[in-house]
């Protein structure tokens, strides 16, 4: 379970961070201008967080398929285990540090075309790798199945554009975006709680004391 929390809290650490909150000013007059009413919007907003948690589905999915090539040359599972369970508390000791120290977030980029729809400029704009992304991919790596692969991907996505989607959907209601500015004051607390729950997981998963 706290395998679930911790990937919820590292999607929400990049949705609530400059990955996802520098795209907004751009990508809010795209989503929310074709809308002629409330529901349109609603509808748009949908469209587009959908096709971002697919896209994490997606990415897990493939961590999960790519492990199990590696795992048919690897006789010891134990082995890749605890080898993904250090690659977790690295990224999160990383992660740790830039919070405190650096206040670094990845980067993302924004697109400003809509031929491909709103479905497609949520799915197509997740694939930018980052460490937050990278805790997904090992922990999708060292799940026990695919459902639960799949679980993750879709925890991590929820994480990611829950922010957002407040955020434009109060953007909706005609409340201003100060709100954004309100949410900024959190980030750096978002970011080392997640850290520190990522390394704790990383942890538990090297001393079996929880598997994947």
């Amino acid at each position: 379970m706290l395998v679930f929390f911790a990937i919820f809290f590292m999607g929400l650490q990049l949705g609530a961070t400059a990955c996802a909150v520098s795209c907004m000013p751009i990508m809010t007059p795209i989503l929310l201008g074709s809308a002629k009413n409330k529901k349109d919007g609603m509808d748009i907003l949908i469209q587009y967080f959908s096709g971002k948690i697919l896209a994490y589905v997606v990415i897990s999915s493939i961590a999960f398929f790519g492990a199990n090539i590696v795992k048919k040359y690897l006789k010891d599972d134990l082995l890749l285990t605890k080898f993904g369970a250090g690659i977790i508390i690295i990224v999160g000791l990383y992660l740790l540090y830039n919070a405190i120290f650096y206040n670094r977030t990845c980067g993302s980029k924004c697109t400003t075309s809509s031929k491909i729809g709103f479905f497609g400029i949520g799915f197509f704009s997740s694939f930018s790798f980052c460490l937050p992304i990278a805790s997904l991919i090992t922990t999708s790596a060292l799940s026990s199945s695919f459902l639960v692969s799949l679980i993750y991907g879709v925890i991590f996505g929820l994480g990611v554009t829950v922010v957002p989607f407040l955020v434009f959907y109060f953007l909706i209601f005609k409340i201003t975006s100060t709100i954004t500015m309100e949410l900024s004051k959190f980030k750096k607390e978002i970011e080392i709680f997640a850290s520190l729950l990522l390394i704790l997981a990383g942890f538990l998963i090297y001393f079996e004391v929880i598997r994947l």
